[in-house]
């Protein structure tokens, strides 16, 4: 019996479209040997600019980031018309569970992948199929380099400032904290800027859980290299994280005899 192709569901937080997600998930995987199939939506595909607005926020409110339309815009790493902004995350959280059921109920997806690494409120979204939150593979990692030591690792995270407090004490509350040392690097200036403080603090890992960092379409090609440089230190992004957990969830079984000496195997 054939392993069939798996249909995968990306949900987006904000307008279409956003090829680099169709493109990244799907090369990505068919590199690693999977086969899949990947449908992306947005959470605001039926919404005009005019609609969101009342639902906009600063970024001290509980939000959700999301790339939208805004005509005359310039100078975004998406693209002219594009512009980031922030809307209540009760609204939007909504709109992410409404996307869910329609990709599950429209588009017969066997599994739903949130294209974010944003947190929810618990409970507040679910799938009747899979539902894969990169936030928590990028915790379970975390939680895997803790494991076993007698030491505590040092771990640096680079968040956004006005969330730095509650990003703090989300990591408080993860059963791994106490055996490990957390350095967080809050943006103020520059992404750039908050990577060379977790390297002038000597962390052995690094986390920044912006998912598609790098993968827009006017991102420096050097982007994210340069931040794994002034860290000095692996950099962990949710993206590359996700989709190498998807493959264990995919078929067909990885040829990991591809991965020997062609001569190794003597059956």
């Amino acid at each position: 019996m054939s392993v069939k192709t798996t249909h995968i569901g990306v949900v987006t937080t904000g307008h279409g479209p956003r090829d680099e997600y169709l493109h990244y998930h799907r090369i990505f995987l068919e590199a690693l040997g999977a086969d899949v199939r990947i449908t992306v939506r947005h959470i605001y595909e039926d919404l005009t600019l005019e609609q969101l607005l009342p639902h906009q926020v600063d970024k001290a409110t509980p939000n959700l980031g999301a790339h939208v339309h805004v005509q005359g815009a310039v100078g975004n790493h998406m693209g002219d018309g594009w512009e980031h902004r922030f809307f209540e995350l009760g609204f939007a959280t909504k709109l992410v569970q409404k996307t869910i059921d329609r990709l599950e109920q429209e588009d017969h997806v066997d599994m739903v992948l949130l294209a974010c690494a944003a947190e929810f409120p618990h409970g507040a979204i679910s799938a009747g199929t899979l539902l894969i939150h990169p936030r928590e593979i990028m915790f379970s990692i975390a939680a895997s380099i803790a494991h076993g030591t007698r030491r505590k690792p040092k771990i640096g995270v680079i968040v956004d400032a006005e969330h730095a407090d509650h990003d703090i004490a989300d990591w408080k509350t993860r059963p791994f904290y106490e055996n490990i040392e957390l350095e967080v690097s809050p943006i103020t200036g520059s992404w750039l800027d908050a990577a060379r403080q977790l390297g002038e603090a000597n962390v052995e890992f690094a986390f920044f859980f912006g998912y598609g960092v790098g993968l827009a379409p006017y991102d420096a090609p050097d982007e994210i290299p340069a931040l794994e440089r002034a860290i000095g230190a692996p950099l962990i992004l949710p993206h590359r994280a996700t989709v190498l957990h998807l493959r264990n969830l995919v078929g067909p079984a990885m040829n990991d005899l591809a991965y020997l000496p062609k001569d190794w195997n003597k059956a």
